[in-house]
């Protein structure tokens, strides 16, 4: 699995379910529908820290991993593990006061920022087809639709209505991106090759379209959709990390 840095799409991944999860509480709190509740801002928390464990082990020296943040004036990933200790931080001060609205909303900007970080870490310049805005609304397509699908199983009041608008916006994305690479210099029609015969590419609009089936429900099956929207997302971005096509391809051939 290294060619699709597994820990990389643990950490992307989670890390923007945890931004679309304090978005949520967030716009709840200033409308008064969550109040004083901490449960909520841990478990906002707990998922922000797994992806940050697996983002530790993605490090060649873990041990080392503190060295990261020494060249924040030119180094976009050494800006994302900044970015995320901030966020973390933030919502360490939502839970200590209660979600509180002015913690809430220094812990939304936080998160906003850290997925705008994560989206200019991850369009490398050697991958052609992703180095552009398409990484970043992809991450915040993310950050929608699991925020969102998470919402009931914290207690929250579901959103089927903006779940339903994400997976549109996801699923367009996914497919558009593909369809116009085809169009583009040799790497990019390569990346769109290696995405549209790509198993978990597949996978995941199947995912998407399942879950937003099911999210039309008079009755939804939260757990379930929420399940089938997550293994969606990570096959999208098992796809994003493995099957995208870096200019290094032919070094060592003719042409």
């Amino acid at each position: 699995m290294e060619k699709y840095e597994l820990p990389l799409v643990i950490f992307t991944v989670l890390s923007q379910m945890s931004v679309g999860i304090t978005l949520l509480l967030t716009w709840r709190s200033l409308r008064g529908e969550v109040n004083g509740n901490r449960l909520h801002w841990l478990i906002t928390g707990l998922i922000l820290g797994v992806a940050s464990i697996a983002a530790v082990l993605h490090l060649a020296h873990p041990e080392h991993a503190y060295n990261a943040l020494i060249n924040l004036k030119h180094a976009w990933l050494s800006r994302e593990i900044l970015g995320a200790t901030l966020y973390g931080a933030m919502i360490g001060l939502a839970f200590l006061s209660k979600g509180n609205k002015g913690a809430a909303l220094l812990a939304s900007l936080f998160g906003i920022l850290l997925v705008v970080v994560q989206g200019m870490t991850y369009a490398a310049p050697a991958m052609q087809a992703i180095a552009n805005g398409i990484t970043m609304m992809l991450f915040f397509a993310t950050v929608w639709v699991m925020g969102c699908a998470a919402a009931p199983l914290l207690g929250l009041k579901a959103s089927n209505a903006a779940l339903r608008q994400g997976i549109i916006a996801l699923m367009a994305l996914l497919i558009a991106a593909p369809v116009m690479w085809l169009s583009g210099g040799t790497i990019m029609k390569m990346t769109a090759h290696a995405w549209l015969s790509s198993p978990l590419y597949l996978g995941s609009l199947l995912c998407c379209i399942v879950g937003g089936t099911l999210s039309l429900k008079h009755q939804p099956m939260q757990k379930a959709i929420f399940a089938i929207l997550l293994v969606g997302v990570v096959l999208s971005r098992l796809t994003f990390f493995g099957d995208t096509v870096s200019t290094i391809v032919n070094i060592g051939h003719l042409y």
